[in-house]
């Protein structure tokens, strides 16, 4: 018998508070998979004409699978709000402003592919609330570093959808079966490799990168025997981290000294999953989880991949 989502109550301290969440981001990513499928027959492809809090241009599928995610959130009933790289603003949730949980999402993670049918994905984490249950969750309740994090995962819609999660007891794989509409363990206890692989950076912009990563980057794709392969779609590329080895990276530059990844949306959730596929999570300073966020949007430099890779880095 298949083993279904299910499966996530029997796994740690937080498996049976995290299971509605995480099935709430199921839903969503069955209706963002359908979504992406017709959007070329519904004229839903393409630039919606207005940017982004972190001023980039928003697409259409962008706006639309944010508002996805957000209903799905609602319809847990166990969500008070949520933070998107979409939004400006926390998004608290009126209904259910007592409830204990709260998400932050990067609901189309590499957007820039969906006009050449490229892999696209979605970012998650959760966290539990500090304010009081009686008071309107505020931004501070999202300020949690990674260490505080309940569960994260992603979605990968690619030829299959599959959701890959923890609940802080190891990483499992779960691919959507369309016979039977729902998810189903495809990857149980997913383990990166901790020799070979590949690297996943733009290398386009390496002249610009500080600290010396273009020549530590030379070294280490030789010593360790490194081939390379970038998507764009820090879902697509982190999926093949975790399953071949290897190390993604997007170091700070001279444009984005602070790096160009966000902190909530992105660094931490991949950073957790990182580590309990056994891997390491770095940015450059100090370990990703050990960050402190100080605002939603905030952004960092990050390396996550197997410990040698990741080592000769930033050492």
């Amino acid at each position: 018998m298949a083993v279904t989502l299910n499966r996530i109550t029997r796994e740690g301290e937080y498996g049976p508070a995290m299971m509605p969440v995480i099935q709430g981001v199921g839903r969503a990513a069955i209706e963002i998979a359908y979504l992406l499928r017709s959007a070329v027959f519904r004229g839903a492809l393409g630039a919606a004409g207005v940017e982004n809090v972190q001023g980039e241009q928003q697409q259409k599928l962008d706006i639309l699978s944010d508002e996805i995610f957000l209903d799905e959130m609602r319809s847990t009933g166990h969500v008070c709000a949520v933070g998107s790289e979409e939004q400006e603003e926390l998004l608290v949730i009126d209904e259910y402003a007592s409830a204990d949980y709260l998400v932050l999402v990067d609901p189309l993670d590499g957007s820039s592919n969906l006009d050449v049918d490229g892999p696209v994905g979605t970012i998650f984490s959760v966290v539990k609330r500090k304010s009081p249950n009686d008071q309107r969750p505020d931004v501070s309740d999202t300020l949690q570093s990674g260490r505080e994090v309940l569960a994260a995962g992603y979605v990968l819609y690619g030829p299959s959808t599959m959701l890959v999660c923890s609940v802080g007891a190891g990483v499992s794989g779960y691919t959507y079966n369309a016979n039977n509409a729902r998810f189903e363990v495809s990857h149980p206890d997913m383990s990166i490799p901790q020799s070979g692989g590949y690297y996943s950076v733009n290398e386009g912009n390496s002249s610009q990168w500080m600290h010396g990563i273009a020549d530590k980057l030379v070294s280490v794709r030789h010593t360790q025997k490194l081939g390379m392969r970038y998507v764009g779609a820090m879902v697509a590329d982190m999926h093949r981290t975790i399953l071949k080895g290897g190390v993604f990276l997007y170091p700070a530059d001279a444009k984005n000294t602070n790096g160009k990844l966000r902190l909530l949306y992105e660094a931490i959730p991949m950073g957790f999953l990182m580590e309990q596929a056994g891997g390491k999570a770095h940015t450059g300073e100090q370990p990703v989880l050990d960050v402190q966020p100080e605002a939603l949007h905030q952004r960092v430099p990050v390396y996550l991949g197997a410990h040698a890779s990741v080592d000769a880095l930033i050492s």
